[in-house]
């Protein structure tokens, strides 16, 4: 009775934290869509507009903030999947995915912090936001795709946590890799690329900042849905 309980309260906790982790990072995001001037498109403008104290300036700070805390709910879900998983110590795990994921887990909290600058440098940097930006969709990125390649994931009770982190991940990239070989092929044929996705969603980057932000949402909601403590099993 006292594991169930235990059990119990831990599974609250990780689903506490699931929901700030949606709550802050959405949330935040759709409150300052709200009063975004002239109104917010997500499929025309980046998601950094949105932090942006010269395009948002009475409601930037309020996505920065919820993006920033987001950031902070990730690192206990990504140090209990690791956990969970129970393959810390093999060397992909260790050397690869574990600091991926500090990386994109902190420079995606970094870039909340050091907003959007047009006319000032930060440390030197004029575009310090975007650096920190690209490295945390980096480091997540490399980070869920070793996960991917967990041996773990080999139990026939981790088949559907597989297929969910696997169709998070790899279809947003194949999606990202699949457009730029079209454009890539259309320069190549010297056909102008833009004459056909320009009008589409596909064609703007804030598509895929958006896909790719609920793709890793959907990352940390699995296995907190379908795993189970290893010490309480």
């Amino acid at each position: 009775m006292f594991t169930l309980n235990r059990e119990m309260q831990i599974r609250s906790v990780r689903l506490l934290l699931l929901g700030a982790l949606f709550g802050f990072y959405f949330g935040s995001l759709w409150l300052g869509s709200l009063h975004f001037p002239h109104g917010y498109d997500w499929r025309r403008y980046v998601i950094s507009r949105l932090l942006s104290p010269r395009d948002n300036p009475g409601w930037y700070w309020l996505p920065a903030a919820g993006v920033a805390l987001a950031g902070l709910c990730m690192l206990p879900l990504a140090a209990w999947t690791e956990a969970a998983l129970g393959d810390a110590a093999t060397p992909l795990a260790r050397r690869v995915r574990r600091p991926a994921f500090l990386l994109g887990i902190c420079c995606l909290s970094l870039s909340a912090i050091i907003v959007p600058q047009h006319t000032h440098t930060v440390l030197g940097l004029r575009h310090a936001h975007e650096l920190l930006a690209r490295t945390s969709a980096a480091g997540l990125g490399i980070g869920m795709i070793c996960a991917c390649q967990s041996p773990a994931l080999a139990a026939p009770e981790r088949r559907l946590l597989r297929l969910l982190w696997r169709a998070a991940t790899l279809l947003p990239i194949i999606g990202a890799i699949g457009s730029g070989l079209i454009v890539a092929l259309a320069h190549l044929h010297g056909v102008n690329p833009a004459a056909y996705f320009r009008g589409t969603i596909f064609w703007r980057l804030a598509f895929w900042e958006w896909a790719g932000s609920f793709s890793v949402f959907v990352f940390f909601a699995a296995p907190v849905l379908l795993l189970r403590d290893r010490s309480t099993r």
